[in-house]
């Protein structure tokens, strides 16, 4: 099988480790993000810090106090620098995976899933079909 051209997040993740979610993101930067932070068990008021790191927006809890936390309707507001450094605008959507053994939120964008999956398509056209079968 052909491998996957995709965003390196590290040492492999076990199946069933990490929560995905596809959400838009609004005018002022917010996004829904309620099912990956409660997957990863962030309670509101949490720190968190946010990095761009290969393209990708990072979230992680912080061990200082931020002017960045959860806050208790679960959403997350991306910073307009930092939606700018990963090319993500009003009205994208992105996919937010919760990265459970890493304790991270990964924001992928939209411009980085186009290129995910058109190469993995591309790939497609190269593997033969061996559920067809001839009449």
């Amino acid at each position: 099988m052909i491998p996957l051209q995709v965003a390196d997040l590290g040492p492999a993740v076990e199946r069933g480790s990490v929560a995905f979610s596809l959400v838009r993101v609004g005018m002022n930067g917010v996004v829904a993000a309620r099912v990956p932070l409660e997957r990863l068990r962030w309670a509101p008021g949490l720190p968190l810090r946010l990095s761009v790191s290969s393209g990708l927006l990072v979230v992680a809890p912080s061990e200082k106090p931020s002017g960045t936390s959860v806050p208790p309707r679960m959403s997350l507001t991306l910073p307009a620098r930092l939606r700018a450094r990963c090319r993500i605008r009003a009205e994208d959507q992105v996919l937010l995976a919760a990265v459970l053994e890493h304790d991270l939120l990964v924001v992928y964008p939209q411009h980085v899933l186009y290129t995910m999956v058109t190469a993995f398509h591309d790939n497609l056209v190269d593997i033969p079909d061996r559920t067809a079968h001839s009449d």
